[in-house]
């Protein structure tokens, strides 16, 4: 990748000094990577069968630090040093049976009338955004340097106290920047998403019961939601757009596989980073980069109002609804 972009390791080991990463290796402890383009290194920290989850801490680049929750059904995506501890069987055994109780799909359809009373609330909540908008943001010299606004992060903040979900403007954006599969957090927006109407929910069921408990009720998630694609539309359409210019890059060290769906869609601004992952790793074999005009009604949000895309990983990055049919955005 770009080291403009980021950050890497020139002098990482080669794959044969790993194992691909099996059950058996979900030791706390055992040292291992992500099969991503520049093999972030990783310590397992937990396995949880009660979850069908095991932990992970990222050991290098801009996330360091940072613990993901990962299903364990997704122990291929990461390799594992040679030499590493081994599970007993009857661990195995145990983690084996969770995921033959986790990895199960869920759909969830979107409904036209939930659809239709969805897009009216939003309507409804642009109005109280449209007090206090500032002059309009240079968006060329932003997505130049690829970090936001302060204007618009303090104006989005408050907007969020003010619907009384800044507290899910936290939890979303800082899950969604370091890893949206992590955990069950984002999971449960996008559940949401599908019954608002706004986009249909094809993943994996929920692991963990109180994922709708408390304050992250399902009535919280949803007026989280409208609020942020209510801002985010009435940002855009007081700039004058109705569309926005979006790139997205990716790279495979194998044939490029079936899209596989998710009911948001991360892109950039910038050309410059789709490049970065276009450009992928020294195993890349097959890399395809894309450029589409997207209607601003789709943006659930972007780097120019959201602080926390700025603070580690500058990346011009939006955050799209999905749109059912689209392969590329």
């Amino acid at each position: 990748m770009c080291a403009a972009v980021y950050a890497s390791d020139p002098n990482a080991a080669p794959d044969s000094e790993f194992l691909p990463g099996e059950l058996s290796h979900l030791v706390i402890g055992n040292r291992g990577r992500l099969l991503d383009a520049r093999r972030t290194p990783v310590t397992i920290t937990a396995a949880d069968p009660d979850r069908g989850a095991f932990e992970v801490e990222i050991g290098a680049f801009e996330d360091a630090g940072a613990h993901w929750e990962v299903p364990l059904e997704d122990v291929g995506r990461f390799q594992f040093a040679r030499g590493g501890a081994v599970a007993a069987a009857e661990v195995v055994a145990e983690l084996e049976s969770a995921v033959r109780r986790f990895d199960r799909v869920r759909v969830v359809e979107c409904d036209p009338g939930a659809r239709q009373e969805t897009l009216r609330r939003i309507e409804r909540t642009r109005r109280d955004v449209r007090i206090g908008l500032p002059a309009a943001v240079d968006l060329a010299a932003r997505v130049q340097a690829r970090a936001g606004a302060p204007e618009l992060f303090a104006l989005l903040e408050e907007f969020m106290a003010g619907r009384g979900v800044a507290d899910l403007e936290r939890l979303f954006t800082g899950a969604f920047v370091s890893n949206p599969r992590s955990g069950e957090f984002v999971k449960g927006h996008a559940i949401v998403l599908a019954e608002l109407g706004l986009c249909p929910y094809r993943g994996k069921v929920v692991r963990d019961p109180g994922v709708f408990e408390g304050p992250l009720g399902k009535a919280r998630r949803a007026e989280h939601i409208v609020a942020r694609l209510a801002f985010s539309a009435e940002l855009w359409s007081g700039r004058g757009e109705e569309t926005v210019t979006l790139y997205r890059g990716a790279a495979v060290e194998g044939r490029l596989p079936e899209p596989a769906w998710s009911s948001f869609v991360s892109a950039t601004f910038s050309r410059e980073v789709a490049t970065a992952h276009f450009e992928g790793g020294p195993a890349t074999r097959t890399a395809v980069m894309w450029r589409q005009q997207v209607p601003i009604t789709r943006l659930l949000m972007t780097f120019l109002e959201t602080r926390e895309m700025s603070r580690r990983f500058n990346e011009a990055e939006v955050v799209l609804i999905s749109e059912p049919g689209n392969a590329a955005f």
